[in-house]
């Protein structure tokens, strides 16, 4: 018997001991990488625990891997902390190494007190048993070099035929006789630290299969046997979910394209309501109905346009530095209503087998070369939402149907996988704990683009969701039936004013097909006018902050006024006060920023365009502006011009407005709406006009048409048009969504603008479309008109 000693590499001497494998599971899963590092095809994880067996439980580690000769022994699995997976990370067939810290055989002491190995290299013609008695690391004054294991040679061994002894008694030899085992290890833990009975045993089969993501590997199987019951176990499969509401793959690419391909499995085609491709929002792709019969589509992107001025943020290297990465998310709503159901087409699903699921397998993953890296996920531990989803949620708590807010996933809604490689992703480096990586800039930079990539999921589902409750509310209470139901709460309230007892009204009711049918047109009535006050009080909630700033302004309007009237005559009063103590030809020679005289006059005209901009301020919160009248159009957009001609003189922007000698064109309106919607289009044209990528044509063309009942009005202008990160023009709509950023890349922009132009058209019962996103910008607003509105022809 030769005995040899341990060896301590210095950078990780540290690291000895059971602290750095902080549970058995995690221990076993050690034990597991070491197999996969060895290029085996099959690992198996044996519970030695018979019931009728007198003996204690024994766990077993068996593989068919390279295995280890007497050098390789001593010079690696007996050097603790070597860096050997590190420099030689990819193994004889190609596969990644998922060690890295070289404490793998630590996870022998965290299980047992005694450990063997018996190892046949491959190639070779001998077996080695190896040996160690951990208790021997409590002797006292016992430094590292004086603690030994031991390693024999042992003759003529047949590695098959013990594999095949050791698990004679369990029912899946024959599923094992596609793997070879003429060559691996067999790592057998005796005296073992923890319990394990069926409930523990059935607690690791299911962290194992987290062990391998939700993707067929052919190279490595995985298998866990126990003798206490033979059937219960076996090959741990693939985790394959296909019940699922929506599925999400994305792969990132070290170019920093990114490909998103969307499975929509959340509703049932056969049931949904065919006019849901009639709505204007979902006549194009991907949204029609030719998209959803596919049930698959696909995005391509870039990391850019979804992180845009994100190297500013950090480092202009880190997107960089982000290599090749796939993540795959399965969306699953744990349960629905049947009203639900009625109103979204929900494709049915047993919400108590999906409950249950998800209460084992939500959260999202991360696996390095087929790997899980833990704690990232673990359901109750304390990284389950990583990404703080749930933060998220918490911010913007809106409903996926609400039209205004910004509906975010929760975290036990999600499955999902992120898979790396050491390979690609060198940046993410290992906590000393093995428990998860470092938070250094890289994996910060991961963390934000999965981040963008669920929120490119959700806002496709919102955009569905909303259009559903849309087509919800026109088929089941149109504006007929709200009349007819204002009309029957008046009868109600004059009866009930003449006197009439509650029986005979209740009488009249139930006796009455017609009184019974007004009622049932009331309560509908009544529920929808609960569901538009509730989007209304959010849709007050965001506009208070912008009514506070109009109120400001609205109490010092008298204040302004006479500021306005005064500003600029205060130039002229001090250039003739000067010009009296001192000669303008005692000036002559002076450079321009000393000249006095050049002084004012700059002054001058700087406070010309702040008393035009003070005009223009108080002309918005004009009381008649916030009364609705019948409005001519043409007269409106004459005075807009009027009102604007001083900034757009001073931009440099040409203005094209509709004008009629003939004709009118009313709408009754307020006019305050009106300049909501074209102040914001202007102001948004003039930030586009100073884009680095806009031309020196600064042109803005309004114009307007009447179509059978509607007034048609384009706006369109010359710039660059949408950011080119916007993949979808709509999204220019929804609250909060802004582009605008400043030179560190943190926005700037309310995300307001747009989102108040819809809302206002929408609130007429109007419709708006982009009808050019990029280069230059045109959208179209639609407006119907009622009797006594749309041109008219003047009297003469």
């Amino acid at each position: 018997m030769a005995q040899i000693p341990f060896k301590v590499s210095a950078r990780t001497a540290r690291l000895i001991g059971r602290e750095n494998v902080s549970n058995a599971d995690g221990a076993i899963i050690e034990l597991i990488k070491n197999s996969y590092d060895a290029g085996a095809t099959a690992c198996i994880v044996y519970f030695d625990n018979h019931p009728s067996s007198n003996q204690e439980t024994s766990i077993y580690i068996i593989d068919n891997g390279n295995g280890m000769d007497d050098s390789i022994i001593e010079d690696y699995w007996m050097t603790i902390g070597t860096n050997n997976k590190e420099i030689d990370f990819i193994g004889e067939d190609g596969r990644i190494k998922s060690g890295a810290k070289g404490i793998g055989r630590f996870a022998l002491d965290r299980l047992g007190s005694q450990a063997e190995m018996i190892t046949t290299p491959k190639g070779g013609n001998k077996t080695f048993l190896w040996s160690v008695n951990w208790d021997d690391f409590d002797n006292v004054g016992v430094t590292i070099e004086h603690v030994y294991a031991n390693i024999d040679e042992i003759e003529n061994f047949n590695f098959k035929e013990a594999v095949n002894e050791i698990l004679k008694d369990t029912k899946h030899i024959e599923t094992l006789q596609k793997h070879k085992f003429d060559c691996g290890t067999i790592i057998k833990i005796n005296e073992v630290r923890d319990p394990w009975d069926d409930y523990f045993v059935d607690k690791i089969h299911t962290n194992f299969e987290f062990l391998v993501p939700a993707i067929e590997y052919s190279k490595f199987e995985l298998f866990l046997l126990s003798a206490e019951f033979p059937e219960k176990y076996g090959p741990i499969n693939s985790l394959l979910n296909h019940d699922y509401d929506y599925k999400i793959q994305a792969k990132v690419y070290s170019d920093k394209t990114v490909k998103i391909k969307f499975h929509r499995n959340e509703f049932d085609l056969k049931i949904i309501d065919m006019d849901l491709f009639n709505l204007e929002e979902m006549k194009y792709a991907p949204y029609n109905f030719e998209s959803f019969k596919k049930e698959v589509f696909e995005k391509v992107t870039t990391i850019n346009n979804l992180l845009p001025n994100y190297e500013k943020k950090y480092n202009k290297d880190v997107l960089d530095s982000l290599g090749n990465f796939e993540f795959t998310m399965y969306f699953v709503k744990r349960t629905f209503t049947q009203s639900d159901r009625k109103k979204f087409y929900y494709r049915y699903f047993d919400s108590t087998k999906r409950n249950k699921w998800m209460d084992t397998f939500a959260g999202i993953k991360v696996y390095r070369d087929q790997f899980r890296v833990r704690p990232y996920g673990e359901i109750d531990g304390s990284s389950f939402d990583w990404l703080m989803l749930g933060q998220r949620a918490a911010k913007s708590p809106a409903a996926p149907s609400h039209k205004t807010g910004s509906w975010r996933v929760r975290p036990n809604q999600i499955s999902g996988i992120i898979s790396i490689s050491r390979l690609d992703n060198i940046n993410f480096e290992d906590k000393s704990s093995r428990e998860g990586f470092q938070e250094n800039v890289a994996f910060l930079a991961l963390k934000d683009l999965v981040k963008k990539i669920i929120q490119e999921f959700e806002s496709d589902r919102q955009h569905v969701m909303r259009a559903l409750d849309k087509l919800y509310t026109l088929k089941n209470i149109d504006e007929q039936e709200k009349r007819r139901a204002n009309q029957i709460a008046k009868q109600i309230v004059k009866k009930a004013d003449s006197n009439i007892t509650e029986e005979k009204l209740s009488d009249l009711i139930n006796n009455d097909s017609k009184s019974a049918e007004d009622v049932s047109i009331l309560a509908k009535s009544y529920l929808a006018q609960l569901k538009t006050n509730k989007d209304l009080i959010s849709e007050l909630q965001l506009l208070r902050a912008l009514a506070s700033t109009g109120l400001t302004l609205t109490s010092f309007a008298h204040d302004l006024n006479n500021l306005s009237a005064v500003i600029v005559q205060r130039n002229n009063n001090l250039k003739k006060i000067i010009t009296r103590l001192i000669k303008e030809e005692d000036l002559v020679g002076l450079q321009p920023f000393l000249n006095p005289l050049v002084v004012i006059d700059d002054m001058a005209t700087q406070d010309e365009r702040l008393k035009k901009w003070l005009e223009f301020s108080l002309i918005t919160i004009k009381l008649d502006k916030r009364t609705r009248n019948k409005i001519d159009l043409y007269k409106y957009f004459e005075e807009f011009e009027r009102t604007w001609d001083s900034v757009l003189r001073f931009q440099k922007v040409n203005l094209t407005v509709p004008k009629s000698d003939t004709n009118k064109c009313f709408l009754r309106i307020f006019e305050i709406d009106l300049d909501s919607i074209f102040n914001n289009l202007l102001s948004n044209s003039f930030t586009a006009f100073r884009r680095a990528d806009a031309s020196d044509n600064r042109d803005i063309h309004i114009s307007m048409v009447q179509e059978n009942n509607e007034i048609i009005i384009n706006f369109s202008d010359s710039g660059p048009g949408l950011s080119g990160d916007i993949d979808d023009p709509n999204k220019i709509f929804e609250a909060f969504y802004t582009t605008k950023r400043d030179e560190l890349g943190k926005e700037i922009g309310t995300g307001l603008g747009m989102w108040i132009i819809k809302s206002t058209i929408e609130e007429y019962r109007g419709n708006i479309k982009i009808t050019k996103p990029r280069p230059g910008f045109a959208l179209q607003l639609i407006l119907p008109t009622r009797k006594d509105e749309g041109v008219q022809e003047n009297d003469l």
